[in-house]
């Protein structure tokens, strides 16, 4: 367990593997164990980075107003901690939408950039996600809005079961109030107009089921040489649901442009 501060806000991170860097950035509601699938399959030939977003896992869960540049700040400071001044980006949903930030801010510090949902315009259900944590509570509607990002049954499966109780078994220790406020900060963000500038190699993967997949689509149409690919019978978080399908996706991209490396 490693930590970064961000303007006095202490960011948790994992570490794993060797090689060239890979960052990791999850989705709302998870934390960094969204990416376990991923993590196991990429840690013999990446240095791994997967933060927990400020509100989840063990990062400070502010409860006051903050922007959505000092939550792009919070990955900054985590690989400056770890000297990783260059790095492939993983980023799903909320983590996709940083990970453009990042990439616009910053395009010699990433080669590369794989994104899940990958829409770079306003949410729509923000507004909804906001009430509900603040009127619920995170025990009661974390688990709702979880099961919303699968495809329809998948959460009733046994994987799905599984896979829902892990991700939401800290509920307890966290805050709506403070998950609340990472949503507003992102309420508003439209990157639209800046993303197609982005020169680095681009995949945007959505599953079929995928309540991102309009946004993702038009944002894709936007990016010149964009790679847009979809996970049949998949929903929003596809990469739980289908891992061996959406590892396939990223290394055939990343091998593609130089950047699958050989295992030591």
């Amino acid at each position: 367990m490693s930590w970064a501060t961000n303007g006095g806000v202490r960011i948790r991170y994992e570490t794993a593997g060797d090689g060239p860097a890979m960052v990791l950035i999850h989705a709302n509601p998870c934390d960094h164990r969204m990416w376990l699938y991923q993590t196991a399959r990429l840690e013999v030939r990446f240095r791994l980075l997967a933060v927990d977003l400020r509100g989840y896992g063990r990062s400070d869960k502010p409860e006051t107003r903050y922007a959505f540049d000092e939550v792009a700040g919070d990955i900054r400071a985590a690989m400056a901690a770890e000297g990783i001044g260059r790095a492939v980006l993983m980023g799903a949903s909320i983590g996709a939408k940083l990970a453009f930030r990042l990439a616009a801010d910053t395009p010699d510090a990433f080669p590369a950039l794989v994104l899940i949902g990958g829409n770079a315009f306003r949410g729509k259900s923000y507004d909804s996600r906001i009430e509900g944590y603040r009127r619920d509570g995170v025990a009661a509607y974390r688990a709702r809005h979880l099961e919303e990002l699968f495809a329809p049954g998948f959460a009733a499966t046994g994987a799905g079961r599984h896979l829902c109780g892990m991700l939401t078994d800290d509920s307890a220790r966290l805050s709506g109030a403070a998950i609340a406020r990472l949503f507003e900060a992102f309420d508003g963000v439209d990157l639209a107009a800046e993303v197609p500038s982005l020169a680095m190699p681009i995949l945007i993967v959505n599953g079929e089921h995928d309540l991102s997949l309009e946004g993702a689509t038009r944002t894709a149409a936007l990016i010149p040489g964009a790679v847009h690919r979809l996970i049949p019978g998949a929903g929003h978080l596809c990469n739980l649901e289908q891992p061996a399908a959406f590892d396939a996706l990223v290394e055939a991209f990343l091998a593609g442009h130089g950047l699958w490396p050989e295992i030591a």
